[in-house]
């Protein structure tokens, strides 16, 4: 079974980055020390810095579903929620080939 890859693209109000860039760091680093997690990075658009994406590596779909369980997952989603319409958030799931 492959990787299974999540991009995620997050476009914040500018007012709004210096709150929500500190949880994207935090659910990040605390990500990638996941047993499941094989890469967590969070990369800034050099067109729009209030436009990030984050490139997950998962071990499987049991996995990812570990992540979304955990309290520093817990944390930003809730950030996320509480931004409402302040962010614009899309995510697509991929097979890693190689």
């Amino acid at each position: 079974m492959s990787d299974l890859v999540l991009v995620v693209t997050v476009k914040v109000d500018p007012e709004y980055v210096e709150q929500l860039k500190p949880a994207m760091l935090e659910n990040a680093a605390n990500s990638a020390q996941e047993e499941g997690c094989r890469q967590f990075d969070v990369i800034v658009s050099q067109d729009d810095e209030h436009t990030f994406m984050f490139y997950e590596v998962y071990k499987d779909e049991q996995a990812l579903a570990l992540h979304r369980q955990t309290p520093h997952f817990q944390k930003y989603w809730d950030l996320m929620q509480e931004l409402g319409d302040n962010v614009e958030r899309t995510a697509q799931l991929f097979n890693k080939l190689s």
